[in-house]
């Protein structure tokens, strides 16, 4: 009776967003330019631009520079540039140099990150810096 399924159409046929597989960018990929998709996507190449997508995975092979705006990022591989989603989750291995906006943040032991941390605010739809007082 309730069904979650979205459904995709292409061309004069119809599927089901569920079985739609994630864009794959294998290890042998280099792509130069930005990268957009409604699906999710794994990176296992490189990418030298920005990535917008629903769920982004960086394999340990991958590596991004570049802006990464998603629902949900998953790294095993290296990012620099910066990260704005609502879940971040930095697997052992991942080397993350990057300005995250995130609303949760996951970061396992063996994990590499250098950068800022700013919460992100749906209400207002961007991310509010922390201001820390000054000590008396």
């Amino acid at each position: 009776m309730f069904n979650s399924n979205k459904k995709v159409t292409v061309g004069n046929s119809s599927i089901s967003s569920k079985s739609v597989p994630p864009s794959l960018l294998s290890s042998d990929l280099i792509i130069t330019g930005n990268l957009e998709s409604t699906g999710d996507m794994q990176i296992d190449g490189t990418i030298d631009g920005d990535v917008k997508s629903t769920i982004v995975t960086i394999s340990s092979s991958g590596v991004v520079r570049g802006t990464i705006e998603a629902e949900e990022v998953t790294i095993a591989g290296q990012v620099t540039g910066q990260i704005r989603a609502r879940h971040v989750v930095l697997l052992k291995g991942a080397k993350v140099i990057a300005d995250l906006i995130q609303d949760k943040l996951s970061i396992e032991p063996g994990a590499f990150f250098e950068g800022s941390c700013s919460q992100y605010t749906a209400e207002e739809g961007y991310a509010m810096q922390l201001e820390y007082a000054e000590p008396k």
